[in-house]
């Protein structure tokens, strides 16, 4: 099996998806801000580069970085609601 271009650049943008969603909620000393949103952003633009590529197996980037958006979102309310 040969790994091409599109291929590696898949599998960066969902790891850093996953990165995203997972460090996204870290709000302490906005560490989000400096740690997981540069790395959102970059898996973005990975997408954007790949997405009319393979239709079913680009779809879990946008996937995960629109529930890691709500999860930071909702983290972030949660913290600035109650503390």
């Amino acid at each position: 099996m040969k790994l091409t271009k599109n291929d590696f650049l898949f599998y960066l943008g969902l790891i850093f998806a996953i990165w995203f969603a997972w460090i996204g909620m870290v709000w302490t000393y906005n560490a989000a801000l400096f740690i997981a949103y540069p790395i959102g952003i970059i898996s973005l633009i990975i997408w954007t580069v790949i997405r009319n590529e393979n239709r079913k197996r680009t779809k879990f980037i946008p996937i995960i970085l629109t529930i890691g958006l709500i999860l930071s979102l909702s983290v972030l309310l949660c913290l600035l609601i109650w503390d």
